[in-house]
C-alpha cells in the first residue's frame, strides 16, 4: 500500500509539472531546453571514461589545410593499414607499379603506445544542418570538412597529448622524407565553385646540363638559385619575406617552361602551376597561396596573354615620384564562370600574393612568371623586388647549339659546326626549332624496327637483343645527314628572312602606283593652268 501510494503522489506531481510546464511563458521553454542540453553531454562525459580529439582537414577558419590531418592520414596508412577491412588503393602516375593504399571513411583501426590501445576513425564530409542559416567567408562552403576522429581512455591523456601525437608528427616527416616524390599542382574549381589543388607526379627530364642556352648564363641562374637556397638567415637579418621571383621572357619556343622544370630538379622543389581563370576572387587566390607549401615554385605562364583571353579593365593607376606605388588600383579580370557569374581577381590582389603582406605566410618559395611579351607587363608586377631576376629566353646561337648536339646526336665537333654557327648568328632560329632538326625521323625509326625484329627472329636472349638494339641505334643516327638538314633549313630561314613578305610587296606596290597616278594629276592640272 506504501509503494502504490508513493507511485500515485509521483504520478500527482509529474502532472502538476506538466500543468505548470504548459503555462510558463515559450522563452522560459527555450532557456529550460537549452540548460538541459547543455547539462546531459557534461553528465554523460563525468561518467564516460573516454576522451576524443578531432583532427579536421582544415583549421578553424577553413583558411588553410591542416597538415596534422596530412600528418595522420600518412601515418595511419603506413603503420595502422594492416588492421583495416576497408581500404582505397590507388596507382599515381610514376615509375613504381606499387599502389598508394590509404584509409577508407568510416573505417576504424586500433594502434598501440607505450600500453595504450588508441581508436582512429576517417569521418566523411557531413552536410550542415539543411534549417540553419550557414555564414562562410568563402561561397559554396556547405560541408563540414573530412576529420579523423581518435578516441582514448582518459587516463591516458597526458601521454597523448605529451608522446603519442609529437610522435605521431615525427614519423610523418620520416616517412615523407623516405618516400617523397616531386608533385605538379594545378588549380581547378570543385564542388562548390571552389578552387582547390590537385596533383600528380612531377619528373621532369629536363636539367641544366640540357638547357639551350649559353654556359655564363647557367652558371649564373644556378649560383643565383643557391644563393637563396641558403639564404635563410640572410632574409631573416635584413627583414625581408624568404622568396625570389624569376621573370622569363622571351618569343614561344626559346625553353620558359624546360627552365621551370630544370630549376625544379635543381632545387628539389614542388611546382604549383596557378590558373588565374579559374581563381574567382582575392579571397580565394590568397587561400591558394596558404595552402601552398615550403619549398615550392609557383608558376604563372603566359601572363601576358591574361589581357588577350579576359575582359581587363583598369582604372585609377598612378605612380608617384617615380616609385609605383598604386593608388585606387582597379585592374579588374573579369570572365564568366560555369553559373555565368562575373568572376574577379584584382591587381592590387595579386601583387599582395606575390610581395604583399601575405606573401611573408609561409618560406622558401620561388615565385615564376613566363611572358613572351614583356613589353605589355604592367611595371609594377616585374619591379625588383617581386620579379628579382629577369631571364632573357633568347633564340639560339653556337653555344646553346652545341649542347643541343651533345644531348641528340653525342657529338662535340663536325665539320658543318663553322658554317652552322655562322647561320645562327644570322637567322632568329628557336631552339625548339633546331632540336627538331636534331632529332631521328621516321623513316629510321622503320629501319630500327625492323633490326629489332631480325634479333628478335634470330631467337637472341632478350638481353642481347636489348643490347643490339641500342647499339645499333647508336650506330644508325647518322650525324651527317642531321646536320646537313639543319643547314638546309638555317638556309631557308635566312632567304625569308632576307625576302619581304608578298603582302608588303603588294602594298609598297599600291602605293607606287598610288605616288605615279598623283604626280601625273597633278602634271595634267598643272599643263592645263598653263595653256589657261
Amino acid at each position: 500500500m506504501a509503494s502504490v501510494e508513493t507511485w500515485v503522489g509521483f504520478g500527482s506531481a509529474m502532472a502538476g509539472v506538466g500543468l505548470l510546464w504548459s503555462r510558463m511563458p515559450e522563452h522560459v521553454h527555450e532557456e529550460a531546453r537549452y540548460i538541459i542540453s547543455s547539462l546531459v553531454p557534461m553528465a554523460m562525459s563525468y561518467f564516460n571514461p573516454y576522451e576524443q580529439i578531432t583532427v579536421s582537414e582544415y583549421g578553424e577558419e577553413r583558411f588553410r589545410r591542416n597538415k596534422m590531418f596530412d600528418a595522420v592520414s600518412t601515418y595511419l596508412s603506413r603503420v595502422c593499414a594492416g588492421g583495416a577491412c576497408k581500404l582505397k588503393a590507388e596507382l599515381c602516375n610514376n615509375t613504381k607499379d606499387d599502389p598508394v593504399v590509404t584509409l577508407d571513411e568510416n573505417q576504424e583501426v586500433v594502434d598501440s603506445f607505450d600500453g595504450a590501445r588508441m581508436w582512429w576513425r576517417l569521418c566523411p564530409k557531413a552536410s550542415k544542418n539543411k534549417g540553419a542559416i550557414n555564414v562562410s567567408y568563402y561561397p559554396g562552403e556547405t560541408d563540414e570538412p573530412r576529420c579523423f576522429r581518435l578516441v582514448f581512455h582518459k587516463r591516458h591523456r597526458q601521454l597523448v597529448l605529451s608522446s603519442y601525437l609529437p610522435s605521431v608528427v615525427r614519423r610523418w616527416r620520416e616517412l615523407t622524407a623516405k618516400n617523397r616524390q616531386r608533385r605538379l599542382f594545378t588549380n581547378h574549381a570543385s564542388e562548390g565553385n571552389k578552387s582547390v589543388w590537385t596533383s600528380v607526379p612531377y619528373n621532369p627530364p629536363a636539367t641544366f646540363d640540357m638547357l639551350a642556352m649559353d654556359h655564363t648564363k647557367k652558371v649564373d641562374i644556378m649560383e643565383d638559385l643557391t644563393a637563396f637556397q641558403k639564404g635563410k638567415e640572410y632574409h631573416s637579418k635584413v627583414g625581408k619575406a624568404w622568396k625570389r621571383g624569376y621573370l622569363l621572357h622571351g618569343p614561344p619556343g626559346t625553353g620558359k617552361s624546360t627552365m621551370i622544370g630544370a630549376m625544379a630538379n635543381f632545387l628539389d622543389y614542388d611546382v604549383y602551376d596557378l590558373d588565374l581563370t579559374s581563381v574567382k576572387n582575392n579571397s580565394e587566390l590568397r587561400k591558394l597561396f596558404l595552402d601552398t607549401t615550403d619549398k615550392s615554385i609557383i608558376v604563372i605562364e603566359d601572363i601576358d596573354a591574361i589581357e588577350d583571353e579576359l575582359t581587363t579593365k583598369r582604372k585609377g593607376n598612378k605612380v608617384v615620384n617615380g616609385d609605383d606605388e598604386i593608388r585606387d588600383k582597379r585592374m579588374l579580370v573579369e570572365f564568366a564562370d560555369k553559373n555565368d557569374e562575373k568572376s574577379r581577381v584584382t591587381l592590387s590582389g595579386l601583387l599582395s600574393f606575390v610581395d604583399g603582406l601575405w606573401s611573408a605566410c609561409g618560406s622558401e618559395r620561388v615565385f615564376m612568371f613566363t611572358t613572351n611579351h614583356i613589353d605589355r607587363l604592367d611595371p609594377a608586377l616585374i619591379r625588383p623586388g617581386r620579379m628579382d631576376k629577369h631571364i632573357e629566353m633568347s633564340y639560339c646561337r653556337f653555344e646553346a647549339f652545341k649542347v643541343l648536339a651533345k644531348s641528340y646526336l653525342d657529338i662535340t665537333d663536325h665539320s658543318l659546326f663553322a658554317e652552322i654557327g655562322r647561320l645562327l648568328n644570322e637567322t632568329d632560329t628557336t631552339p625548339a626549332d633546331v632540336a627538331d632538326n636534331l632529332m631521328v625521323r621516321s623513316k629510321r625509326n622503320g629501319e630500327i624496327s625492323r633490326l629489332l625484329l631480325d634479333d628478335e627472329m634470330d631467337g637472341s636472349p632478350p638481353a642481347d637483343v636489348a643490347n643490339n638494339f641500342m647499339l645499333r641505334c647508336k650506330r644508325k643516327r647518322d650525324a651527317d645527314e642531321c646536320l646537313a638538314g639543319l643547314v638546309q633549313t638555317l638556309k631557308k630561314s635566312k632567304m625569308e628572312s632576307a625576302t619581304p613578305p608578298m603582302d608588303i610587296i603588294e602594298e609598297e606596290a599600291k602605293e607606287e602606283h598610288n605616288l605615279t597616278q598623283k604626280k601625273a594629276t597633278e602634271g595634267g592640272g598643272y599643263m592645263m593652268n598653263a595653256r589657261c
